[in-house]
C-alpha cells in the first residue's frame, strides 16, 4: 500500500519542482530606456531582448505581455510572480542569483564611466568627491560607495544624462550600450573612461520555473549559434543612432 501511494504522489510531487503558472501568456518585466536591447520608440517596446523573448513567447506558445517598470522592480517583479522573466540589462551576479534564477549569459559587456569632456572622470578612482548617477539598483552603486563617491539614484535612465549636462552630476556609470546612447544624444558628453567592471547580460526567470528557463536558454543557444541574435543587436543599435526617443 506504501508503494501505492508513493507512485500516486510521485507525479504531483515532480509538477511541485516546476511552477509553470499554466496561463497563455508570458509576462516579462522590463525597464524601456536601454537602447538597443529594450526601449521605446514611437510608443511601442522594442529592442533586441525584447526581439528575443518574443522568440521564446513563440516557441513555448504564449502570448507575450510587456510590463513596463522601473529597472531597480525588475527581479522583485519575478520573485514575487508578478512576472514571469524579465529583461534588459540585467548583469548576472551571485547575489542576485539568490532571489532569481538567470539564463545562460548572451551578452558580454561592462561599466563605463560618462562625463562633460570639458570636465572628464577618467577612471574609477576619480570618482571621489563626485556626484555620480546610477540607474536605481544598478551592481555599480557598491563601487562607487566604494571609491568615495555621492551616489544619485534614477528610475529614469535618460534623466541622468539631463542632469550632467546641466550640471547637477559631474558624471554617470552605465553599461556601456547605454554610455553610448548617451554620448550620441548629447554633444557635451563622453565615454571617458575603460571598462571598470566585467558583466555579462542574461534573462530573470523565477527559481522554481525550470521549465521555462530551460526554453529561453534553448532560444539564446539557437540564437547566438546562427548569429542572429548579434544581427539584431547591431540593427538595433544602427537604428537607434538616428531615432532615439526619450
Amino acid at each position: 500500500m506504501k508503494k501505492l501511494l508513493f507512485i500516486l504522489f510521485l507525479p504531483l510531487l515532480l509538477a511541485g519542482c516546476d511552477k509553470d503558472n499554466g496561463s497563455a501568456t508570458l509576462r516579462v518585466a522590463t525597464s524601456p530606456d536601454s537602447p538597443p536591447f529594450a526601449f521605446k520608440m514611437e510608443g511601442e517596446v522594442c529592442g533586441s531582448d525584447i526581439d528575443l523573448v518574443k522568440e521564446v513567447a513563440k516557441d513555448t506558445g504564449k502570448q507575450l505581455v510587456i510590463i513596463e517598470m522601473p529597472f531597480g522592480e525588475l527581479l522583485e517583479s519575478v520573485r514575487s510572480g508578478k512576472a514571469d522573466l524579465a529583461v534588459g540589462t540585467i548583469s548576472i551576479t551571485e547575489e542576485r542569483k539568490k532571489i532569481v534564477a538567470f539564463s545562460n549569459p548572451y551578452y558580454k559587456t561592462g561599466c563605463v564611466i560618462t562625463s562633460p569632456l570639458a570636465r572628464p572622470v577618467t577612471d574609477a578612482d576619480g570618482l571621489k568627491g563626485k556626484k555620480v548617477g546610477v540607474t536605481q539598483g544598478a551592481r555599480i552603486t557598491e563601487l562607487c560607495l566604494e571609491k568615495g563617491a555621492s551616489v544619485v539614484p534614477y528610475s529614469n535612465s535618460w534623466a541622468i544624462a539631463e542632469d550632467i549636462v546641466n550640471g547637477k552630476l559631474d558624471c554617470a556609470i552605465n553599461d556601456a550600450p547605454m554610455a553610448r546612447a548617451y554620448a550620441k544624444d548629447k554633444d557635451e558628453l563622453a565615454i571617458t573612461s575603460p571598462f571598470i567592471s566585467d558583466d555579462h547580460y542574461g534573462v530573470a526567470c523565477g527559481q522554481e520555473n525550470k521549465s521555462l528557463l530551460k526554453a529561453v536558454n534553448k532560444i539564446i543557444k539557437k540564437m547566438k549559434r546562427s548569429g542572429d541574435l548579434q544581427k539584431r543587436i547591431d540593427s538595433w543599435t544602427r537604428l537607434t543612432d538616428e531615432k532615439i526617443k526619450h
